[in-house]
């Protein structure tokens, strides 16, 4: 589940519930949130995933986003982003350097 906060950034909230049954009524009502004005299109929740499938969507995420930028983007055979010639994000242990993403012409 993610929150946005007043500065308008997101941030996840991991949610644990006691069993499977809690875990799909609050997936199967989530729709409705979006009909509720002060949370429309700012509250979602999703299921948790394996962490594999995570760090692929963060990979994938990160690709997308420099690309957008205009910056130069590699990923390797053994899944290492490179962003601009530096290492992002690596399939096997996540976050590399943050700091690879971030273009001097683009706030974030």
């Amino acid at each position: 589940m993610h929150f946005v906060w007043e500065d308008s950034t997101s941030r996840p909230i991991l949610v644990k519930l006691a069993s499977v049954w809690d875990r799909r009524l609050i997936l199967s009502g989530a729709h409705k949130l979006n009909s509720d004005v002060p949370f429309s299109r700012r509250v979602y929740v999703n299921a948790d995933e394996p962490l594999e499938v995570r760090r692929k969507h963060t990979l994938d995420r990160g690709r997308n986003r420099a690309q957008s930028r205009g910056q130069t983007v590699s990923v390797s055979n053994d899944g290492v982003l490179s962003v601009d010639g530096n290492e992002y994000f690596c399939l096997k242990r996540g976050l590399v350097n943050r700091h690879s993403m971030v273009d001097t012409n683009h706030n974030g």
